[in-house]
């Protein structure tokens, strides 16, 4: 009896056991089922700024340079100092010129005094002082000739280095604004040199004419010609004159731009050489933004578009700006291109020399880059799925497109560098459901 019992037994435990293992089994994979999701995810990188930084430069940058030798009388202006254009900035001492225009003015005086002596002759015992006269006038072209040709070579080479100088200024690095301000110092110097020996060069032809003039006059008499030729002195008097009073005139030097004196190089009671700095105006509204913009970039810099500008110093304050010049040549020894911007600046508040951050109005700034297969679209709104303790959270975002699969996700306190996000996001993921990454 008691076998028959222990076999009923196992027999009864044993279908207990096969009902119950497929029943648990089900059950367990129908809870798996429903707790955990497998998605793809991506990590996001470090938020993107589309800032380019630059530094601030005047609009204009005027040397002001002597036009004459003088003692200096007075110096109008300090450094800082607001001028307006036709300012008077500096005086020179004018006693010296003031006399040299009174011997002109006599000279030509002199002159027409002649003209009229000549239309009732000459007298025989003039030629030969005329003759000396003439030999004299031509040993003095002579000399200024040669002068005239040592001037103009020396202002050939300073043209020729000011051009490479501001070609390689305006497209390059490689030159700095002490080279470009050191070659154009040059250059004005030995124009001015030039421009001197030439008018002496003038002046001496026009003595060696009148001397010619006036000894045909003594031999051959009142002719039409002698006549011509004394009027032709009488002009070349007056055209002296005329180069007195502009000396005289560039005694006092006149600012050239409305601007800021940023620099002054000469004090009262110091001798000005012609050529000489005396003044550095700048022009400061509106100023430039200097910007040296990577390869990659470049293609989005086009001359005439908006930007805009924040500066160091002026953390709460932005500027509106204009590109206006983008420079097609990349800068020596690098793949970075000149771009330059301009800013208006009534307040006054941009100096040159800050550092200058540039922004394209058309491009999202402080954004992270976002693949399009993460996107949803729901109720004209855009979403993504990020992954937080193996959660799936919804989070919604705007956007601004990139590229054909990229996009530009604006400012968003849910979305930061290094958060995972799902890629192509399936219809059964909803916000809250538990994922596990593949």
């Amino acid at each position: 009896m008691r076998k028959k019992q222990t076999a009923w037994l196992r027999a009864i435990l044993s279908l207990a056991v096969v009902f119950a293992l497929p029943g648990c089994g089900v059950a367990d994979n129908t809870a798996g089922a429903a707790q955990v999701i497998s998605v793809q995810a991506v990590k996001l990188g470090q938020s993107v700024d589309y800032g380019l930084s630059g530094k601030i430069i005047p609009d204009q940058e005027n040397k002001i340079v002597a036009k004459t030798s003088g003692k200096v009388a007075e110096v109008k202006v300090d450094e800082g100092a607001v001028v307006k254009k036709g300012d008077l900035l500096i005086q020179l001492e004018t006693d010296d010129l003031i006399s040299q225009a009174k011997q002109a003015e006599a000279g030509l005086v002199a002159s027409k005094a002649k003209l009229a002596d000549t239309q009732a002759g000459a007298r025989s015992q003039e030629i030969a002082g005329l003759e000396s006269a003439v030999q004299s006038a031509e040993a003095s072209l002579n000399q200024v000739n040669a002068a005239v040709e040592q001037a103009k070579s020396g202002v050939d080479l300073a043209q020729k280095t000011y051009n490479r100088l501001r070609n390689k200024y305006d497209s390059t690095s490689t030159v700095t604004k002490e080279d470009m301000d050191k070659g154009t110092y040059e250059y004005e110097k030995a124009k001015a040199a030039y421009d001197q020996s030439s008018a002496q060069q003038k002046a001496a032809e026009a003595q060696v004419a009148a001397a010619r003039s006036k000894l045909d006059l003594a031999k051959s008499g009142a002719t039409a010609n002698t006549i011509e030729a004394l009027q032709a002195d009488v002009e070349r008097l007056a055209a002296s004159l005329e180069l007195s009073n502009h000396v005289l005139a560039d005694a006092s030097v006149i600012s050239p731009i409305d601007g800021i004196v940023s620099q002054r190089n000469i004090q009262p009671g110091e001798m000005a050489q012609a050529g000489t700095m005396l003044l550095t105006i700048v022009k400061m509204d509106p100023v430039q933004v200097e910007l040296s913009v990577p390869e990659a970039q470049i293609g989005k810099m086009k001359a005439g578009s908006d930007v805009e500008v924040r500066v160091l110093h002026l953390p709460d304050k932005t500027f509106a700006g204009k590109i206006s010049f983008v420079s097609p040549v990349s800068n020596e020894n690098s793949t970075t291109f000149p771009v330059k911007v301009t800013i208006g600046n009534p307040d006054g508040l941009l100096l040159a020399g800050m550092l200058a951050e540039v922004y394209l109005k058309d491009y999202a700034q402080n954004g992270l880059e976002v693949p399009k297969s993460a996107l949803i679209q729901k109720d004209n709104k855009t979403f993504v799925f990020t992954i937080q303790d193996g959660t799936a959270k919804l989070i919604e975002v705007a956007t601004t497109d990139k590229s054909a699969d990229w996009v530009y996700v604006m400012d968003n306190p849910n979305l930061k560098g290094s958060v995972q996000i799902v890629l192509n996001p399936s219809e059964q993921l909803l916000d809250g459901s538990k994922v596990t990454i593949e």
